[in-house]
């Protein structure tokens, strides 16, 4: 497919098609890298070394908080959690610089905290994404929510949460209480907004009524509780499980687009999409060619199928339904 040219330059005559529409990270061209992949380049930047520096160390503060919240039974220090998630936030330029970082972090195998400060991270996003004018007060609570959301889990067996086979109905059963246990936690710990409980219990709830533990719609769901479930299953499908690795960031996204319109709420989902495709901007793919491609283009229309560079050939995937992305270049 050698159309890539007309493609390129001639974008007017192929409308579906857009540049990312928020000034990308300026880091090392392909030639400089020296063979190195973009996120590995990225890595070596002190903007990266430092965000991530942060980030641990906000890691270790939540093991601190969640510890003295659910073991010692202590009450919530909410503008200390809050200033935290700030401070990582403060690291980066915009939504997509958060999200460009965010995927340099996947290799940490983590899934009640790191997890939960991404969730937070991504909660925060959304917000902003969908609500520009919200509060510091909203936007504060959100990201705590998106924070707090799993804090059920330190009370679920760990040979449950950590294990390698598929879980039987009795042990997914088990697993479903984390919302109950991270509601009963939550709930009326002083100073703390109500709201936050209310997404520990329902950011599994899902619009179209399959979600738990209530099986509620779109209608039932709070705003917050919509917005952490998104955040909430883009992270956990993005990211490396003891069960299986990381789904490629454009599966993730041909989910969302193929289910995620019924079972989610539209008008925070497409926004976030938008957005978290163009994190992926200039990262290299594997291809099912067996190549490796640079994704230079996205598709409006088909965010899961962008334009990919391959030497001289540019594969447009949504119109060539015999070539797909494998996974990402790490």
């Amino acid at each position: 497919m050698q159309q890539g040219r007309l493609l390129w330059m001639g974008k007017s005559q192929v409308g579906i098609y857009r540049m990312a529409v928020l000034p990308l990270p300026s880091y090392p061209e392909e030639g400089e890298m020296g063979g190195e992949s973009y996120y590995d380049a990225v890595r070596q930047t002190q903007e990266f070394q430092k965000f991530n520096s942060i980030f641990l160390k906000t890691i270790d503060h939540m093991k601190e908080l969640f510890n003295r919240v659910v073991m010692q039974n202590e009450e919530i220090d909410s503008d200390k959690a809050v200033k935290d998630v700030e401070n990582v936030v403060s690291q980066s330029r915009n939504s997509l610089h958060i999200l460009d970082m965010l995927q340099c972090m996947r290799r940490y195998d983590d899934e009640t905290y790191v997890h939960s400060l991404n969730v937070a991270l991504l909660s925060n996003v959304i917000g902003k994404l969908v609500f520009p004018s919200v509060s510091k007060e909203d936007l504060d609570s959100l990201t705590l929510s998106g924070l707090l959301h799993d804090i059920g889990k330190m009370l679920v067996p760990d040979e449950v949460l950590r294990k390698k086979d598929h879980l039987t109905i009795s042990e997914f059963n088990v697993v479903k209480t984390h919302v109950l246990h991270g509601s009963n936690i939550l709930a009326g710990m002083k100073g703390l907004d109500p709201r936050v409980a209310e997404v520990a219990m329902r950011h599994h709830e899902r619009c179209d009524g399959s979600g738990y533990p209530g099986g509620w719609h779109r209608e039932q769901i709070t705003p917050f509780a919509k917005i952490v479930a998104i955040a909430d299953t883009y992270d956990a499908m993005t990211s490396d499980r003891v069960y299986r690795k990381a789904i490629c960031p454009f599966d993730v996204i041909h989910m969302f687009e193929r289910e995620g319109l019924v079972k989610f709420e539209v008008e925070y989902l497409l926004p976030f999409l938008t957005t978290a495709v163009q994190a992926y901007m200039n990262a290299e793919v594997y291809l099912t060619t067996n190549e490796i491609g640079k994704v230079v283009m996205v598709n409006a229309d088909e965010l899961s199928k962008p334009i990919v560079k391959v030497g001289d050939t540019y594969y447009n995937l949504a119109k060539d339904h015999s070539i797909s992305i494998d996974r990402m270049v790490d």
